[in-house]
């Protein structure tokens, strides 16, 4: 078998379309040989019938028989170093890293080869499995962005990090500029990140669990402000109800009495008025009186008359013979106005307290509060939060 793998090589037994050892080889005229498989499924698929090696155009589609010859050298390579048959796989999905090497279909990639550069499917990945000189490649899972893992200046794979300058290094780049600094594996170097990323991620589940509690002391405090709500509605209908019976009530009083009062003027006018008749009947007598002694011929008569005459004056004080005007409802008016201005102030406080603007501007504000800038920015918040809601 050694002395068969001298003999041929893989190369010389290989599909230049699927790149694999031959299965059912066949030649074409020009002398190029190819699964026949894959050999109809190129000329299917062209519309012209040409060697997918050379491009030589033939004018009628071959008639294609096995190459007994290679098809015999194909199997006992393929014994010589265990070659595993290739499968058929469905092809890789969009949005995956395709096997580099594939043709039609091309398969997922498993691994990509950060000495080759190149990505493998499972089943060109086989010879990095079987060949000694390939085991010793470094293999990652598969990934799109294959040339960020390996050095652009040394095209090596970056299996270092360096402290100094916190990069990512090859082996060369610690030959040359990184030569003095701290460089270490990049998987010492990522065990070590982890272990803060821990610390970090055991921070961060603590803050979680910190607001997901401050959430749920908001939705109890909710529950029972509420609670609260509900009995101040209850509490401030049975008042407002309380209210405009009291007022209602004012006003009927209130009327009553403004009319009593009225009937008590009326009152008051006629019994001043009837006083003051009896005056002016009284004054008339006695200027009747006046104006006969004026005209009296016998002096002696006048002179004793006007002896007995006094002065004459008011039988009643006009200066106290007025109507009481003065209303004790005046008192309670005034009342009446400064109740009137507390209500207004109240409405006004209510107004204020129900600007939806306001609130708007509350709401957006707590919005642009950075949630990381302090790590207990909004904890000190619903702490000061939850506890005016118990406080009011």
């Amino acid at each position: 078998m050694a002395a068969f793998n001298n003999f041929v090589s893989e190369e010389q037994l290989q599909c230049s379309i699927c790149l694999e050892i031959f299965t059912k080889p066949v030649s074409t005229p020009c002398g190029h040989n190819f699964c026949m498989v894959c050999l109809n499924k190129y000329w299917d698929s062209s519309q012209k019938c040409t060697c997918p090696f050379c491009k030589k155009e033939f004018s009628k589609r071959p008639q294609l028989c096995v190459n007994t010859f290679i098809s015999n050298l194909a199997t006992q390579f393929k014994e010589s170093v265990n070659v595993k048959p290739s499968t058929k796989k469905p092809p890789a999905a969009q949005g995956h890293v395709l096997c580099d090497v594939c043709t039609d279909p091309t398969l997922t990639a498993l691994k990509s080869c950060l000495d080759c550069g190149m990505s493998f499917c499972d089943t060109h990945l086989e010879h990095h499995k079987t060949i000694a000189k390939l085991k010793q490649h470094t293999l990652i899972d598969a990934v799109k962005n294959l040339e960020d893992y390996i050095c652009q200046r040394h095209q090596r794979p970056l299996e270092l990090f360096c402290r100094n300058d916190q990069m990512y290094v090859c082996l060369f780049c610690t030959e040359g500029e990184h030569k003095s600094h701290n460089t270490v594996p990049i998987e010492e170097e990522s065990a070590q990140k982890k272990t803060e990323l821990k610390k970090t991620q055991a921070e961060v589940q603590k803050m979680v669990q910190e607001v997901q509690k401050k959430i749920k002391e908001i939705k109890h405090s909710v529950v029972l402000k509420k609670q609260n709500i509900d009995k101040e509605k209850k509490d401030s209908a049975e008042l407002f109800r309380c209210l405009m019976s009291s007022i209602k009530t004012m006003q009927t009083d209130l009327l009553m009495i403004l009319e009593d009062k009225q009937k008590d003027i009326e009152r008051q006018a006629e019994v001043l008025s009837k006083a003051l008749k009896e005056e002016v009947a009284e004054l008339k007598r006695r200027d009747t009186e006046l104006e006969k002694l004026l005209h009296c011929e016998d002096h002696l008569h006048l002179l004793q008359t006007c002896l007995t005459l006094s002065t004459p004056t008011y039988t009643n004080n006009l200066d106290t013979m007025k109507i009481n005007t003065n209303l004790i409802v005046e008192d309670v008016m005034r009342e009446l106005l400064h109740l009137q201005q507390s209500v207004s102030n109240t409405t006004e406080k209510m107004s204020w307290l129900t600007n939806l603007d306001y609130q708007r501007e509350e709401i957006k504000r707590l919005l642009k509060t950075p949630l990381v800038k302090d790590n207990i920015s909004y904890v000190a918040y619903f702490e000061e939060l939850v506890s005016s809601e118990r406080a009011s």
